[in-house]
């Protein structure tokens, strides 16, 4: 048994020497059966990259056939002087002088196959040419406003069939995407259509037919070109789920971000407006579709204090709270733009937090005299101009949900009101934002949501009329729990009640948030595990491709204080750990978008429909 071994071995070793030879002058030792001549060729310049020969038989010719362009986007040709090639020979035979070697094969070579089986042979020319791409398709098609669009390209069945572009309406954006189109098509081919724009770029508004047409002219394929709205899911369920945007925060942003004061965020129609806590005339405003700088300005004309916190009321008003303290800012206020972006704001709400009866009910459970302090966060139910609504905040230091009852944009008979959740985890930070569902009895006693903020990681549920709360447990397997969770925000969506949650890990000094996304439409202690929808950081754990990826530069679907870009600095380092999360709609109801904000260091975007692609 030892000696088949040892035979074995040096067998495989002898055939492993004689591999080391050059193939090309060996006698062929394959096959009896193989017939075939086969001839490949490189460039010197490029060893890697193989091209095939057409072998003519009958005149004794093989020609390597070399690109035209051998460079998919520059007119660089390669040097047919300078060439190696190899060949898999019929059974038995072998070329006369050897094929090894460096060759002009412009000027050819000339070689004899030999046969040593019945020792015919055959005199062969090989060279090489310049061979022009017959290639002519359509390889990809983005929206230069909309680049994560879903668009599907259908080559023709058969020739002289029309092939297709297929772009689906997955987002109320696409439409005015449509007049900026990228194709992308062979290389070297070319593109005739009459919906091309001065830029290169394809209005595809009217449906444009889409010629291409191959670089040696000889083939041409036509696309038209639709727009289709995919099939919907059931209700319960989500469907296509793609990132819409995501950047890092440099130094030297175009957008205006300065360190520390981002912290807040606010969606009006198809405006992202993020807040300024250092001059409230500097709030940032951005397309929220494809995070662009807006030309939209923010009038803050009357408002001269510090705003910490923006959001929206369900009537699309944008709503900014000034930072509140006890000692050197007692009023706190609400300021409403009621006639839009453009205007002024009015202030709807102006009282006195150690003195007026409105908040009464906060200064008998605080102990602390000199401890108010209020509007870090904001949150609106409700349309606070018109009917009953309702805006909610914390105070910070005595970690209590404050809650602030209107009626037709004036605080209500009812005082304001401070929650203590029964049963609930009721630790509280700067970031803590309390979601409101409902009002509740009496318009005093609502339902709500809110996370700590805090490195606590819990979120905590309170049912309408003080009932009991429920804890709903972070997901430890998918949670990083060495940081906090910072922000928080709810949606209903397709018979679903979403939470996205931005949940940062600190290494190193390094802070990186996540976005989480789950199901919690009934709220138990393992919703968060149980109706999990997807963590924009799955994937590679250093910079690769992420289950649903980030975009620009977080490629991980994460923001971090980690320059992703060797050479760029990032704008700080969030001392106060604050950001945000906020959700949006689209006007058609079929898409909802969500957002996370992390100040100093980054901004994402995710889109979630109903679409069943």
């Amino acid at each position: 048994m030892k000696m088949h071994y040892l035979i074995t071995i040096l067998l495989v070793s002898g055939l492993a020497f004689t591999a080391c030879e050059d193939p090309d002058d060996l006698v062929s030792t394959g096959s009896e059966n193989m017939q075939t001549l086969t001839v490949k060729g490189h460039l010197v310049s490029e060893p890697k990259v193989e091209y095939d020969a057409v072998v003519n038989q009958a005149d004794g010719l093989i020609t390597v056939q070399v690109p035209y362009y051998i460079s998919d986007t520059d007119p660089i040709q390669g040097d047919l002087t300078a060439m190696k090639v190899r060949a898999s020979l019929p059974y038995g035979t072998r070329f006369e002088p050897g094929i090894s070697g460096i060759h002009d094969l412009v000027a050819g070579i000339e070689r004899t196959l030999v046969s040593a089986v019945d020792g015919t042979r055959r005199h062969f020319t090989i060279r090489a040419e310049y061979v022009k791409s017959d290639k002519a398709s359509v390889s990809r098609v983005t929206l230069a406003d909309m680049p994560n669009a879903v668009i599907l390209i259908k080559e023709p069945e058969r020739a002289g069939a029309l092939g297709s572009i297929t772009v689906y309406k997955t987002s109320s954006n696409i439409d005015g995407a449509l007049k900026s189109a990228v194709i992308e098509i062979s290389p070297w081919a070319t593109i005739e259509s009459a919906a091309m724009n001065q830029d290169g770029s394809f209005d595809l508004t009217t449906l444009p037919q889409i010629e291409v047409i191959s670089q040696d002219g000889k083939v041409r394929t036509t696309y038209m070109t639709r727009v289709d709205t995919p099939a919907f899911v059931p209700t319960g369920k989500i469907g296509y789920i793609t990132n819409l945007f995501g950047f890092q925060i440099m130094q030297d942003n175009p957008y205006g971000f300065v360190p520390v004061n981002n912290r807040s965020m606010a969606i009006i129609g198809d405006n992202l407006i993020i807040g300024n806590s250092g001059d409230a005339s500097k709030m940032i405003v951005l397309n929220r579709f494809t995070g662009k700088l807006s030309d939209v300005k923010v009038n803050t004309t009357g408002i001269t204090r510090s705003i910490h916190a923006i959001t929206s009321d369900d009537a699309g008003h944008l709503i900014a709270v000034p930072y509140t303290n006890a000692t050197s800012l007692p009023d706190f206020e609400i300021w409403v733009w009621k006639e839009g972006l453009g205007k002024a704001p009015t202030r709807i709400f102006s009282k006195s937090l150690p003195n007026d009866t409105y908040f009464e009910p906060l200064r008998k459970v605080n102990t602390w005299a000199a401890a108010y302090d209020i509007g870090r966060m904001v949150y609106a139910f409700g349309d606070v101009t018109s009917g009953n609504a309702m805006i909610s905040t914390t105070c910070a230091q005595r970690l209590r949900a404050v809650f602030l009852p209107l009626t037709d944009g004036k605080p209500s008979t009812a005082q304001a009101i401070v929650d203590f959740p029964d049963g609930g985890f009721e630790a509280m930070f700067y970031t803590t934002k309390p979601i409101i569902f409902s009002m509740g009895k009496d318009n005093i006693s609502p339902s709500y949501l809110y996370g700590t903020g805090n490195q606590h990681l819990k979120v905590t549920y309170v049912p309408e009329n003080h009932g009991k709360a429920v804890v709903l447990d972070t997901p430890k397997s998918r949670f990083w729990t060495n940081d906090r969770t910072t922000g928080i925000d709810c949606i209903d969506f397709n018979g679903l009640r979403l939470i996205a949650m931005q949940n940062g890990g600190m290494s190193d000094n390094v802070r990186n948030c996540r976005m989480y996304v789950a199901d919690i439409t009934n709220p138990t202690p393992t919703s968060l595990t149980s109706g999990f929808i997807f963590d924009s950081r799955e994937g590679d754990l250093s910079f690769g491709t992420a289950e649903i990826p980030g975009a620009g530069f977080s490629p991980t679907g994460m923001t971090s204080s980690a320059p992703f870009q060797p050479g760029t600095v990032v704008l700080g380092s969030n001392p106060n750990g604050s950001g945000d999360i906020v959700f949006g709609r689209s006007a058609d109801g079929n898409s909802v978008q969500a957002y996370m904000l992390t100040t100093d260091q980054g901004l994402i975007a995710y889109e979630i429909t109903r679409y069943d692609i």
